[in-house]
């Protein structure tokens, strides 16, 4: 079932309607897929930059067309202590196109890479979109049996892998299953640096840079042609964990529509500013943070890997006006010992629920230290990562923001069509609509037909399984996600709510709310907390813990259980929470962990890598 049937001509269709209408009645209607009370936050487009985007025909052309506008000697990239501008990283496209296309890949062949933070990523991923390839990302710390999964999905035959032993060791693993890969290909971190792959280690399998190079650097003399609008452009892989991940795909129209958003929206991403970046290429933020802001004008630093602990001093060395940073990020500024932070005016938070209270406290610790305040943005891989986030001078402690420019965003009964009036508090699910919203799940219908939905009002719109509610100005809140919910007694519990409720008492460092089946209620909340001092009066902190939940939410949200524990799980790509790693351990093993009463212990220190 293809859903994006004639999708543009039905959104403009609808917006001549819909001005037609409003011109008519000048009549408030309620809905916010209609009356879209945020565009008061955004300028109006100039008809020039309009025709430039609807005239690009991939991201690559659009891309150009933008940086074209910029002076050639402005810089876009900083890496390895040295800035890039715009005809350097011409040189390094071309330079892949050329080695691309004498390799034998052509317009809709999909190339595979798991590679670190490096700018040679961005500059394949534009080679590839020249000559209408498709790149397909997979994250560093995948499975040998699920990059195999993601290889073939794709039909890729070659094999881009950051020149890292547990990386390259990962991807060689992978061959052990069915695989159509012909050659995986070493990359150094850093460019012209001698490969650790000798001639000697060499196989026919797996190759190094330098003999890359070596075979596919003369010149090509054919006609490259990058494809339209409808192509794919870019695969990345959402599922979590555990089970079979889904590809994301999205297209040219995709890419272009959401650099677009990010260049005319009031988000404050304007040129003359640097931003850093420690986002893994294997996200589709990823673009978005690296050449979603070069389009902006921003300049972009690349830092490789980094601990958290880290962080604040990579700050401190690059000073940056603009970062991306989850919550456990902006914590480890607000707790650095960095007096001085008043270069950093746009810190924006995502990824991971941000509670307001750790909001509030970030910009009333930081605002003294000069930064600007913390603002929220929200979006997921299907919506090519980014739908909202708060407007630049304009922002509303606790939420995720306005949609951008060209996003609609609204709240419908879950699981339904049923659009919810804004502006009266009423929750329901987050749903988007517009042209950053993906093509597909890649070679799965029924996960695609699962969540994109076309509305009686005959557009596509993508379910989150986020819960929300709009105000009156069309600003967006995050109330959970309705997987992290279970139902005791009868009613809903969300997981997050707990959690928000035990943070803003200010008595305990972190924590995650989890669910555990139960003999009698079959489903419980566990609440996983970190103290703040090793040493503390547990005790007396979960009642207190216990005293509050009970008093401002249903008897339903008091956890069954508190877990005593000295660190809580992260993933190690975008450093979200891994509430799934605390689910999968039996808490209940008495071997491994002492019960008294509601509080449990691990017998020994089990510390739980972050």
């Amino acid at each position: 079932m293809n859903l994006h049937i004639n999708e543009d001509n039905l959104l403009k269709n609808r917006e001549n309607t819909l001005k037609i209408n409003r011109e008519e009645s000048k009549k408030i209607t309620g809905f916010a897929s209609i009356d879209k009370p945020w565009m008061k936050y955004h300028k109006p487009i100039e008809k020039e930059d309009e025709m430039l985007y609807e005239n690009a025909t991939s991201f690559y052309d659009y891309f150009w067309k933008i940086l074209d506008k910029y002076d050639d000697d402005k810089k876009f990239v900083e890496f390895n202590n040295q800035e890039y501008t715009k005809k350097d990283i011409d040189r390094e496209v071309e330079k892949h196109v050329k080695m691309f296309v004498n390799l034998g890949i052509k317009h809709g062949d999909t190339v595979s890479f798991m590679m670190l933070n490096v700018p040679e990523i961005v500059y394949m991923f534009l080679a590839l979109n020249k000559i209408g390839a498709v790149a397909n990302l997979i994250k560093f710390d995948e499975t040998p049996n699920r990059i195999n999964h993601m290889t073939e999905l794709t039909k890729s035959k070659y094999f881009f892998v950051s020149e890292v032993p547990f990386m390259l060791e990962a991807a060689l693993n992978s061959l052990q299953y069915k695989s159509n890969l012909e050659k995986i290909i070493s990359v150094p971190l850093i460019p012209g640096m001698p490969s650790l792959i000798t001639k000697e280690k060499e196989n026919s399998k797996l190759i190094s840079y330098d003999t890359y190079q070596e075979n596919n650097l003369k010149d090509i003399s054919e006609e490259i042609s990058s494809g339209k609008d409808s192509d794919s452009a870019f695969i990345v892989y959402t599922g979590g964990s555990t089970g079979t991940p889904k590809g994301v795909n999205l297209t040219n129209k995709n890419l272009k529509a959401m650099a677009y958003g990010m260049k005319y929206s009031n988000f404050g991403f304007t040129a003359n500013k640097k931003s850093l970046n420690v986002l893994p290429p294997a996200i589709a933020y990823y673009l978005n943070a690296t050449a979603g802001l070069m389009m902006c004008g921003l300049e972009v630093v690349f830092i490789p890997n980094f601990e958290i602990s880290d962080y604040p001093n990579l700050i401190n060395k690059y000073k940056p006006n603009l970062i991306f940073a989850g919550p456990v990020l902006l914590k480890a500024l607000q707790n650095s010992s960095y007096e001085d932070y008043s270069y950093l005016s746009d810190p924006m938070s995502g990824g991971d629920k941000y509670y307001e209270s750790e909001e509030a406290e970030f910009d009333e610790v930081m605002s003294k230290r000069g930064a600007g305040p913390a603002r929220q943005g929200y979006g997921s891989s299907e919506e090519t990562a980014v739908a909202t986030c708060n407007p630049l001078n304009a922002k509303k402690l606790g939420s995720i923001g306005i949609p951008m420019h060209n996003v609609v965003v609204s709240i419908f009964e879950y699981g339904t069509d049923k659009e919810i009036p804004y502006g009266k508090n009423k929750e329901g699910e987050i749903c988007i609509t517009g042209p950053t919203v993906m093509k597909e799940y890649l070679d799965n219908i029924e996960e695609t037909n699962n969540v994109l939905k076309r509305h009686s009002d005959g557009l596509i719109w993508a379910h989150t399984d986020d819960l929300g509610v709009l105000d009156e100005d069309g600003f967006l809140f995050h109330r959970g996600r309705a997987k992290r919910m279970l139902t005791r007694s009868g009613g809903k519990v969300w997981l997050p709510s707990i959690e928000e409720g035990a943070k803003s008492l200010g008595i305990i460092k972190d924590c995650c709310a989890t669910k555990l089946n139960d003999e009698t209620e079959r489903e419980v909340p566990v609440l996983n907390i970190v103290l703040k001092d090793d040493g503390e009066d547990y005790q007396t902190i979960i009642e207190q813990l216990e005293t509050y939940i009970a008093s401002h939410f249903p008897a339903t949200y008091v956890p069954k259980y508190y877990v005593i524990r000295e660190s809580l799980p992260y993933s190690a790509t975008n450093k979200k929470m891994d509430f799934k790693a605390l689910e999968s351990e039996d808490i209940l093993d008495t071997d491994n962990y002492e019960i008294s009463g509601k509080v449990i212990r691990p017998r020994q220190k089990r510390l739980i890598k972050e």
